[in-house]
């Protein structure tokens, strides 16, 4: 079994994690010290070490997450988190397109008013 450790801390004013990721085989693990590093979640510091990113690593051994991210490729979690960037992806490219569609209902709404009133004086002329 192979096992790296990872100390994390997102700023000066959090406390510091360890985030242990363990491979055997095929099978990896993730835990996290942090509340919501529990059995039944992913938090951020462990989504990030096993995305390959350095973010949160206060430790010497940042560029360690590099070779956590080549065990998560023989892994089902690496096909999960394929998974998941994807469909946040479409979630951004979703919430642009809705942002767009509301902007174009508004203006349409105020041509609307506009129109309107217009209307409402010509008929009071």
């Amino acid at each position: 079994m192979k096992e790296l450790q990872f100390l994390v801390q997102e700023s000066n004013e959090t406390p510091h994690y360890t985030v242990t990721i363990r491979k055997n085989e095929r099978n990896l693990t993730a835990h996290c010290t942090c509340e919501q590093g529990g059995p039944d979640t992913l938090c951020k510091h462990r989504l990030s070490i096993l995305s390959g990113k350095a973010k949160w690593v206060i430790g010497d051994n940042g560029a360690e997450t590099k070779q956590v991210l080549s065990w998560v490729a023989w892994t089902d979690i690496g096909q999960a988190i394929t998974r998941a960037s994807h469909a946040q992806k479409q979630l951004r490219d979703a919430e642009r397109e809705l942002a767009k569609a509301t902007a174009r209902l508004q203006e349409a709404e105020e041509a609307a008013r506009i129109t309107r009133q217009a209307l409402i004086q010509s008929m009071s002329d």
